[in-house]
């Protein structure tokens, strides 16, 4: 019987001809469907089972479909958390990504002098929007703000020490460690202060004929409270320069307008550091500027042309999608746009009465119950903060749920708050709202 089962197995180049098979080498190549075929024929004859044309089919049709594909996929952000470090962070407007594919899907003059026909720089692509938004003198793209951190080290404070506080030697998210990045840049980290407690007079005293630079990192993910003090910026500004020692920052949120009229604590902006007289401010571009990933190195030219000389910068450069979508985003700020252009601030500018008015729409002829509930701005911005929001509550049980709307064609992401899964209002997408009310 063992071998009356082998002898039916038809030969592959039968199988291929079959029209099942046809499709398939139509859509993912002859070459690649045999051998698949030929995988699971091996299969077969080494389990002993009987073979079958549909299962064969369906068999190779789903390896292939995983084998060729990536695993990354649209999702619907229903946590209230706007930028969602898991979850991409910044979602980029649809008009903004046109803009920019209508540089990159062609040939574009990212090296290209258009004045005088020779070779030019990529990194002058941005100089002009960002003195005009931050004030800066100079500005370079890395592609991200550990990258932007980590050439700014090396450029600037290579085998000398860098004066930190130990209240600000954070780790950030997927394990980085500040002092890792500071050390891999060929600095040595000083440490200064004490956890909770650090003064300009620390830094002062720190300085000596080693010290490159002061700086300061924002905490990102967490703050400190109680019997705490942190030196002002102005403060620390004034030691740098009665030391003769520049003042960088790692700010990295990108905070280029005041959150406070969306309900937060007033932070100071990029170009009120550098009007204060920070001499580096480094940060990302998919936080709070709201575009892809990026790291931005703004201040005074004299340090900014260091990095942009440094061999590191070329392992380190963005790509010309990264400065297409970028200038693009920064351009929505420049006009005073970006609520109505970038998707982050449309959703912080989003009424109660708007979020309420959609809950409602959704919850229409369903179970599923409108209530209050806290929104979280994300990616490591404000930690402690919460704005007002509006969700959709669903009854049941809320793990078996939120498994449910994970495996839907275009997940929904949801968040369980005291025992019930809920969709945030406002984290969602206005194109996403017909997936979510045929969902629910």
């Amino acid at each position: 019987m063992r071998k009356a089962r082998l002898r039916s197995i038809p030969s592959v180049e039968r199988i291929l001809c079959t029209p099942a098979f046809v499709k398939l080498a139509a859509e993912f190549g002859r070459e690649g469907v045999k051998t698949a075929l030929g995988e699971h024929l091996a299969a077969i004859r080494a389990e002993e089972t009987t073979y079958d044309e549909a299962t064969a089919a369906s068999a190779v049709s789903d390896g292939l479909s995983v084998s060729t594909s990536g695993s990354l996929r649209r999702v619907i952000n229903g946590t209230g958390v706007i930028i969602h470090t898991n979850l991409g962070r910044a979602p980029l407007d649809p008009g903004l990504w046109s803009a920019a594919g209508a540089v990159v899907t062609g040939y574009s003059n990212l090296e290209f002098d258009l004045e005088t026909g020779d070779r030019g720089r990529r990194d002058e692509h941005l100089s002009a929007l960002c003195r005009s938004l931050f004030g800066c003198e100079a500005a370079v793209l890395t592609n991200n703000n550990a990258a932007a951190t980590l050439l700014l080290m090396a450029a600037i404070a290579g085998r000398k020490e860098v004066i930190v506080s130990r209240g600000e030697l954070v780790e950030i998210g997927g394990s980085f460690r500040v002092p890792e990045v500071i050390e891999q840049g060929g600095a040595r980290l000083r440490e200064v202060g004490t956890t909770n407690r650090t003064r300009a007079g620390d830094y002062d005293e720190a300085v000596s004929k080693k010290t490159a630079a002061i700086l300061r990192v924002h905490r990102s993910n967490f703050e400190l409270v109680g019997f705490t003090e942190t030196p002002a910026v102005e403060e620390l500004v004034a030691v740098s320069r009665k030391r003769r020692v520049p003042f960088m920052y790692d700010e990295g949120s990108g905070r280029i307008v005041d959150l406070s009229r969306y309900g937060f604590a007033k932070g100071e902006t990029i170009r009120e550091l550098i009007a204060a007289g920070v001499d580096v401010v480094t940060c990302s571009t998919d936080k709070l500027i709201g575009a892809t990933q990026g790291g931005l190195v703004l201040g005074r030219a004299a340090m900014i042309d260091k990095c942009r000389r440094h061999p590191l910068m070329r392992a380190l450069r963005g790509g010309k999608e990264s400065y297409a979508v970028i200038a693009a985003t920064l351009n929505a700020f420049a006009t005073g746009r970006h609520e109505e252009l970038v998707p982050v601030y449309r959703m912080l500018a989003a009424s109660l009465d708007e979020l309420r008015a959609r809950a409602v729409e959704m919850a229409r002829g369903t179970s599923v119950e409108v209530i209050d509930c806290r929104s979280a701005l994300g990616g490591g911005t404000t930690p402690t903060e919460t704005i007002a929001s509006v969700a959709i509550a669903i009854s049941g049980h809320a793990s078996e749920i939120h498994q449910r709307f994970l495996s839907l064609p275009v997940p929904i992401v949801g968040r369980v708050t005291e025992q019930r899964f809920t969709l945030d209002m406002r984290t969602i997408l206005p194109e996403d709202l017909p997936f979510v009310r045929a969902a629910l």
